[in-house]
């Protein structure tokens, strides 16, 4: 293994990243970033409404979209997820169509909630872990015959974890305020597998195998403000984060090449404010809840500098092909009180980040989800919730006329038990 300074990280480093781009949309020239505008719903409940719950959150989830909702929680609440997920690729390249997909089952969070006794108002303290980042996805395309053929396998995995604690207090009434402090980590296993002709047209392979491990130290501050018995609002801020990452990057290639070997590095990478505005309109046994959420995520930087080439750092190239986003989410909740049901169901807007400067990382059509959703209260003391989301987006390479669609399902099962 070896070890590597800033200036080979460069080479490697855009090495890798080329190829995990050109997997993702067909291309090899796109500045990209996993964890960037990437996050996985957490709970039954908030997934059924296209996590449209900055104001109307009401269980341990909390700690995630709104840690001031914590404040409304009276009992101890012992909760816990699960979730299934199915992502799917279909990609057209050089007049051939190929699919690809492969599913995971996973704890999509765990969280204890502990109301502190008071003489007046809430205090509310939560601790938690809850998969908010995922990784996961894949890609298979392939293209002519003989020697000039070009075929790819791509498949990555993982995700990031929040591990937090959390509390939150009623100030009056009507206005409730809370924190969550945040440890960050996770990991990102990528794999690509991609032949192409090489000189006089020989088929050359490349094999790479990339394990990038995240860890950060965050902090998110919300507030819940009840302007009257139907109208909330609801605001979440997460401070700057500045990730760890460690990077290991195995490259192999046959016929054997110079650049072939085993290496690692470290380096730093800081993500954005991102703010969350909602607001909630309640009637009767109904809920409606719209939700607008905002990162600029050209403000990606990266410690210490890494130069894309003599003149471009990759920290401009980030302000140059990534843009910010406004997320819009949609969501209702309906109950039956009769038969202790709960219908949910909601819509999510949400844009990738990447500002459509290259003709070769085209949006062709931008990401959306639809969700569903169903709760059961069992003996007044055990709220079940499952939740269906379907998400997808399509990318398009104008320069070599490859277009990839991305398809997502997502099943959560949730379970709450106050005492």
């Amino acid at each position: 293994m070896k070890r590597i300074g800033v200036s080979q990280l460069v080479v490697l480093f855009l090495i890798a990243l080329c190829t995990m781009t050109f997997a993702q949309s067909g291309q090899g020239d796109r500045i990209s970033e996993s964890s960037a505008g990437n996050f996985f719903g957490v709970g039954g409940r908030a997934v059924g409404m296209s996590e449209a719950v900055v104001v109307s959150v009401m269980d341990g989830t909390a700690i995630v979209y709104n840690p001031a909702g914590l404040a409304r929680i009276k009992r101890p609440e012992l909760f816990g997820a699960l979730s299934h997920e199915r992502v799917k690729n279909r990609t057209g390249f050089g007049g051939n169509v190929a699919t690809s997909d492969f599913a995971k089952t996973r704890l999509n969070g765990l969280d204890l909630t502990v109301p502190v006794p008071t003489y007046r108002g809430s205090l509310v303290v939560a601790f938690g872990v809850n998969r908010t980042k995922s990784f996961d996805r894949t890609l298979t395309f392939q293209s002519g015959g003989g020697f000039a053929r070009e075929e790819a396998v791509e498949e990555g995995s993982g995700g990031i974890r929040e591990w937090s604690a959390a509390g939150a207090i009623e100030l009056s009434p009507r206005l409730a305020v809370g924190t969550t402090l945040t440890y960050y980590r996770g990991k990102e296993n990528y794999y690509w597998n991609y032949i192409y002709p090489g000189p006089n047209d020989a088929p050359v392979r490349n094999v790479d195998n990339t394990e990038s491990r995240y860890s950060a130290v965050g902090a998110r501050v919300g507030l819940i403000f009840e302007a009257n018995p139907y109208v909330t609002f609801g605001f979440t801020v997460d401070a700057p984060t500045k990730y760890t990452i460690q990077w290991d990057y195995q490259r192999e290639t046959f016929p054997p090449d110079s650049s072939d070997g085993l290496y690692n590095s470290e380096y730093h990478l800081t993500h954005p404010f991102i703010f969350n505005l909602g607001t909630a309109f309640r009637f009767k046994t109904m809920t409606l809840e719209a939700d607008v959420g905002y990162a600029d995520w050209s403000q990606l930087e990266t410690d210490p500098q890494i130069m894309v080439d003599s003149t471009l750092s990759l920290n401009r190239a980030y302000q140059m092909y990534f843009s910010d986003a406004i997320q819009l989410r949609l969501g209702a909740e309906y109950v039956v009180p009769r038969y202790g049901i709960v219908l949910r169901g909601g819509f999510k807007h949400d844009p990738l980040p990447f500002s459509g400067v290259q003709l070769s990382n085209q949006i062709e059509k931008d990401r959306n989800s639809f969700s569903a959703g169903l709760g059961f209260l069992i003996d007044r003391i055990v709220m079940l919730d499952i939740a269906y989301a379907r998400a997808s987006y399509t990318l398009l390479d104008g320069e070599r006329d490859v277009s990839s669609k991305y398809t997502s399902d997502r099943v959560l099962l949730s379970v709450g038990y106050r005492i």
